[in-house]
């Protein structure tokens, strides 16, 4: 960890990964992944709930900084 906060690329990586957890928990404060008492849930392409959708964002957001990270920027190659 303390190499990563040495070099910009490792600060950026950091930094991705901080923000997209940012952006999760302000999409469950503001309840997008709540479904309403009585109506039906919110289905992207007729299966995919929002929480599934989120949670897919989540970690295809984490493991792309990752592959760019590590055979990009990796520094002790």
């Amino acid at each position: 960890m303390l190499e990563m906060k040495t070099h910009r690329a490792g600060k950026i990586f950091l930094a991705v990964l901080v923000l997209s957890i940012i952006a999760m928990m302000v999409v469950v404060g503001l309840g997008y992944m709540e479904t309403p008492e009585g109506a039906d849930p919110i289905l992207l392409f007729g299966w995919m709930t929002m929480p599934l959708v989120a949670g897919v964002a989540f970690v295809l957001v984490w493991l792309i900084a990752y592959l760019i990270y590590f055979f990009k920027y990796w520094p002790y190659r």
